[in-house]
């Protein structure tokens, strides 16, 4: 079984490779990000309705917000966190309360126009917010860092966007995390996008693989209807069973 899904992320991550042409961000309602930032002074706001699934476990988040403002043309501050729902096995009825909150900071450091590839650091920290809120089983015990490196390159009219992470935990193993996005610009307002993600404790090895579909759909100028669907390629019992992302996104400047 593992050999099969092993065998499978690869095809899918030569499909998007070849094949995605990438006019699109990464960032919400996708799980990769891409080095783009907003730009000076310019705010990108997400809103959505978000649900996390597994064989014992369901997570849904609504609202959930995500704050994103460009403090220079390199650098992207952040700010994310949710009203989280948890329901399941061993869960009497559902629990529910504020989420953790994430913070992070994006520099990047090389441009494509001068050094022909796009490179980013992103680190995140996520910050408990109530323990009330840990003790309940709904937010994780923190805090948690992420440090990821993202890099994008554009051969004609295809880009390939890349992010490779490592994820520190307080309660739970730390993993890899690793991410391969595109996307196709079907019209001027409308972008399709795909993406396949692993999570695992050893490199590309075992835990979580995650293939994810999503689109951005332009309604008047500066807010965008975006939306997200995906499942997991492996089968345990804490692996992904369905994800989904539907919300807003206003931003300002270009």
């Amino acid at each position: 079984m593992r050999a099969q899904a092993r065998r499978a992320g690869l095809a899918l991550a030569c499909f998007f490779a070849h094949i995605l042409a990438v006019h699109a961000k990464g960032g919400p309602p996708m799980i990769t990000d891409d080095p783009g930032t907003p730009g000076d002074g310019q705010w990108e706001i997400n809103g959505a309705y978000f649900e996390d699934r597994t064989a014992l476990a369901r997570d849904r988040s609504f609202p959930h917000i995500d704050f994103n403002y460009g403090l220079g043309d390199h650098i992207q501050l952040k700010y994310e966190t949710g009203y989280l729902v948890s329901s399941g096995s061993g869960i009497d009825g559902s629990k529910r309360d504020v989420d953790d909150s994430l913070l992070g900071i994006k520099w990047r450091f090389l441009d494509q126009d001068k050094a022909k590839v796009d490179v980013s650091m992103y680190p995140q920290l996520d910050l408990v917010n109530s323990k009330r809120s840990v003790w309940r089983g709904v937010a994780e015990r923190g805090p948690n860092l992420l440090l990821p490196v993202e890099v994008a390159h554009t051969f004609g009219s295809i880009t390939l966007v890349s992010e490779v992470g490592y994820q520190y935990s307080t309660e739970k193993p730390n993993d890899w995390v690793a991410g391969l996005l595109g996307a196709f610009e079907f019209t001027k307002k409308l972008e399709l996008m795909a993406e396949i993600r692993s999570v695992s404790e050893r490199f590309l090895n075992g835990g979580d693989l995650i293939v994810n579909v999503g689109l951005r759909q332009e309604f008047v100028e500066h807010l965008k209807l975006i939306a997200a669907a995906g499942t997991g390629l492996r089968n345990g019992t804490d692996t992904t069973r369905f994800l989904g992302y539907l919300g807003f996104q206003f931003f300002t400047g270009q």
